[in-house]
């Protein structure tokens, strides 16, 4: 659960993703699962998405975007129109370009605050 300011959603919820994202490119997988209320992945689902869907690959090394800031970032964020909350499309990057992952993150309303929902981690 996050809680966010009324108006401050948007950079709240960036500042919750390039946290996580800054986890997950330490590779510390479970910790990065951690961060989330619910996931609709596994631990081995994401190294398998990093690793773009194929086992002989090594994982792709993402940029931790607390550290490496690129003007190639993308985030897409919207409301859903029924007032339930707001969905993110965070694309990853390494070495400062982009590199087709893309994570798809979801900001449910509660009672007080947003429950966190890792929904996909996939290839553009």
């Amino acid at each position: 659960m996050i809680y966010a300011d009324k108006g401050k959603e948007q950079e709240q919820f960036i500042s919750f993703v390039e946290h996580a994202i800054s986890i997950l490119a330490e590779e510390n997988y479970t910790s990065f699962l951690s961060l989330f209320d619910s996931s609709r992945l596994a631990e081995q689902d994401l190294i398998r998405a990093l690793k773009y869907l194929d086992e002989s690959r090594p994982t792709v090394k993402v940029d931790n975007p607390t550290q490496i800031k690129t003007e190639n970032q993308i985030i897409y964020m919207n409301s859903y129109n029924d007032g339930s909350g707001y969905w993110m499309d965070y694309d990853l990057t390494t070495d400062g370009e982009l590199n087709d992952l893309t994570v798809q993150i979801e900001f449910l309303k509660q009672k007080e605050g947003y429950s966190v929902v890792l929904d996909d981690l996939h290839t553009l």
